[in-house]
């Protein structure tokens, strides 16, 4: 019953375009909702009070007036059905949403489904390449976000007590239609003249696509997971291109006969299986809240891994390919900055902005998130983490300016902070705690891997296309990680809720610590400050090419990834000491970039020097993090990461100030003045700062 609201809906499209006014968005949401909902309160004569004041209005403005009026935007601006695919991400967000705010649980098969779906609806709607139109990307992302955020609270809440159907779907169309009728008047006005077609097809859309389809529609809300609803909507195009290849004399390849297939897969993969009562067992009241917290306190005090240790390990796999997404996303837009500059019309140090921003909000932002997030299941938050990604990279790909870009990457900083504070403890927890600092270390191998592969991927894929195709292709890979993490990540409840105030209060406490995060944060000022330049410093003293860049960068991950291993066997040895070598080949390598950069050699040798030194200082300071405060690890690296990001973003920043005002080669200088104050902090640090821990404990690979 209720997949015929959607079916419903799909019959708009042909109404939309054969009996309504032409351009009028706004008119056919509140023609469509406020008349209906008249019509429904009369009948039930009851009115929303007290606390369902608002919650009438959110969800009226959530379910039918934002809804309504981003969807027909989107639907007038984005040609071809492009508008269709676009919200078909909506059930990762209500997947994402019901596992946060419901308690639903994230199942593999609900994960696959949500790619079905998408793939199903781009095979039948999808017609070539489009340029695209940012704001019906915008409309038709806000319009997926606005409907499960809708379908969500609406579960959620549920109805009050005593009211039924029927005021409960009023109070919602006239909510809706209330909300967007002082816009329709000041912004589209009345049409001059309305003729029979349109009254047939606005008596169409109150009568059919509101009073009966969305009674349906919050009945089913009330009765089927939310999960299973919302992949309902996908019915939608599936009832366009029926009716188009009927009514309209469209056609349907193969390809769109095969999407069809694949959306009912997806739907009927989403929908709940029946379970039978079983004939022994006696019912279970629901546990007291409290008790329900100290179970799950003792789960996590006890052993973590009732699964295989192939799977324990594979899980580890995919927290490492996660940390590879969320760095390479970070610091790719370094090999791209040229390349962006020029087609967004910014300067290079504009340009660099796309990573102080988002090097800004992963660092100032981390304390606060975490502890705002610390009662919610890791694998979940994660999840969230990774589809925050997969969307940001997409809006990158389309933005046509870079206003956007720049928004969009300062939330995704947001949710690269959250990473690097749950990644490591998340990679730790899968596996017996005899490998504990093991698994750490494959994890923070990610570094190494997005350094050697990554970034150079990236530069290599913008010169075989364009930046924009790259960020295109890393969205795809971001929602298969996405996938992975959701079908192999065990459930791992929250084991350690911090609160913001012990957070920020341990650099205060802790001396130590507090001179580690110090010179910590001066190294990677100065790196970040000096390399985030590093193209246009090549290409401006020796005219080098994209595919030179992109040596260069190979050189400086597997320079990066020498060191991280030439660095696992000294840090057990003399840590302090593996700092200082590491710190002094930071400078040495900007110094030679300085005065041989100028031919190719030169710029190879020094940037392969760079990579060794930066990859041996980063084992370097995450064991110095590990050494100054052992019993508080996941406090001091929540520290530690607002220091470390903080430092990218604040590098970047002052580079590009450097750069565009005394030339690139400043940039550099700037690196050089930072990285020897670092050395200098951790020269003048008593010899405390050896390890704490014990040797086996060191993670001994980045």
């Amino acid at each position: 019953m209720t997949a015929l609201a959607p079916a419903i809906w799909g019959s708009t499209y042909l109404v939309t375009t054969e009996f309504l006014p032409p351009d009028r968005p706004l008119l056919a949401t509140t023609v469509r909702a406020l008349p209906a909902g008249l019509i429904l309160l009369p009948f039930t004569r009851v009115l929303p009070t007290g606390i369902w004041l608002w919650r009438a209005l959110v969800l009226g403005t959530l379910n039918i007036g934002a809804f309504n009026f981003l969807l027909f935007v989107a639907a007038y601006r984005l040609p071809g059905g492009v508008a269709a695919m676009i919200m078909a991400v909506q059930p990762m967000i209500v997947l994402a949403l019901a596992a946060l705010l419901i308690g639903d649980r994230i199942r593999p098969v609900h994960a696959a489904a949500c790619v079905l779906g998408a793939g199903g609806v781009l095979l039948l709607v999808f017609r070539g390449t489009v340029a695209p139109d940012f704001v019906g990307v915008a409309a038709a992302l806000a319009a997926a976000a606005s409907m499960a955020v809708g379908i969500t609270l609406t579960k959620l809440w549920g109805r009050p007590p005593g009211v039924g159907l029927l005021p409960f779907t009023g109070w919602q169309l006239t909510a809706g239609g209330l909300v967007s009728l002082p816009f329709t008047l000041s912004m589209e006005g009345l049409p001059s003249a309305i003729t029979g077609t349109n009254i047939i097809g606005f008596g169409y859309l109150i009568s059919l696509g509101a009073v009966i389809s969305y009674l349906l529609w919050f009945r089913g809300i009330e009765r089927l997971p939310a999960l299973a609803v919302s992949f309902l909507t996908l019915v939608s195009p599936v009832v366009a291109a029926l009716l188009g290849y009927a009514l309209l004399h469209q056609t349907l390849s193969a390809l769109q006969l095969l999407g069809i297939l694949v959306i009912i897969t997806a739907v009927l993969l989403a929908q709940p299986r029946p379970v039978g009562p079983s004939p022994t067992a006696a019912p279970v009241p629901n546990p007291p809240p409290y008790a329900q917290d100290n179970k799950r306190d003792a789960m996590v005090a006890h052993v973590e891994h009732p699964h295989s240790t192939f799977r324990s390990w594979l899980g580890v796999s995919v927290i490492t390919a996660s940390l590879f997404m969320f760095v390479t996303t970070e610091l790719m837009p370094v090999g791209l900055l040229t390349p962006v500059s020029t087609n967004l019309g910014v300067s290079l140090g504009i340009a660099g902005l796309m990573v102080t921003l988002y090097g800004i909000s992963a660092g100032l932002g981390v304390p606060f998130i975490v502890a705002w997030t610390r009662r919610v299941n890791r694998r979940l938050l994660l999840t969230t983490l990774l589809a925050v990604l997969t969307v940001g990279n997409l809006v990158t790909a389309v933005s046509p300016n870079f206003a956007l870009i720049l928004t969009t990457r300062l939330i995704m900083g947001f949710a690269n902070g959250v990473f690097w504070a749950i990644g490591v403890s998340m990679a730790m927890r899968l596996v017996p705690e005899r490998h504990a600092s093991r698994a750490s270390a494959v994890a923070l191998s990610g570094i190494s891997i997005a350094a050697v592969v990554g970034m150079p991927l990236g530069t290599f894929l913008e010169s075989l296309t364009d930046w924009r195709t790259t960020f295109l292709i890393w969205s795809a890979l971001c929602a298969l990680v996405f996938l992975a993490v959701a079908a192999i990540v065990p459930s791992l409840p929250s084991a350690n809720a911090v609160s913001v105030r012990e957070v920020l209060g341990l650099p205060f406490r802790n001396r130590q610590l507090r001179l580690v995060i110090a010179a910590v944060t001066l190294y990677v000022l100065g790196h970040f400050g000096a390399y985030t330049f590093i193209r246009p410093f090549a290409e401006n003293n020796a005219s080098v090419t994209a595919a030179f860049i992109s040596v260069l960068l190979v050189a400086y991950g597997v320079g990066g990834a020498a060191g991280n291993l030439i660095a696992s066997y000294t840090v057990a040895r003399n840590l302090r000491a593996s700092f200082v070598i590491a710190g002094t080949g930071l400078v040495v390598s900007m110094l030679l970039l300085l005065s041989l950069g100028h031919t190719r050699p030169g710029l190879f040798l020094s940037v392969l020097l760079w990579g060794v030194s930066f990859g041996a200082a980063n084992l370097c300071q995450i064991n110095m993090t590990l050494g100054a405060a052992p019993e508080t690890f996941e406090a001091a690296m929540s520290i530690n990461t607002l220091g470390y990001n903080t430092s990218i973003a604040l590098g970047a920043l002052f580079g590009g100030l450097f750069a565009d005002n005394f030339g690139v080669e400043s940039a550099v200088w700037f690196g050089v003045a930072l990285t020897a104050a670092s050395l200098l902090v951790m020269l003048g640090m008593r010899r405390k700062t050896s390890p704490a821990v014990p040797d086996d404990a060191l993670a001994t690979t980045v």
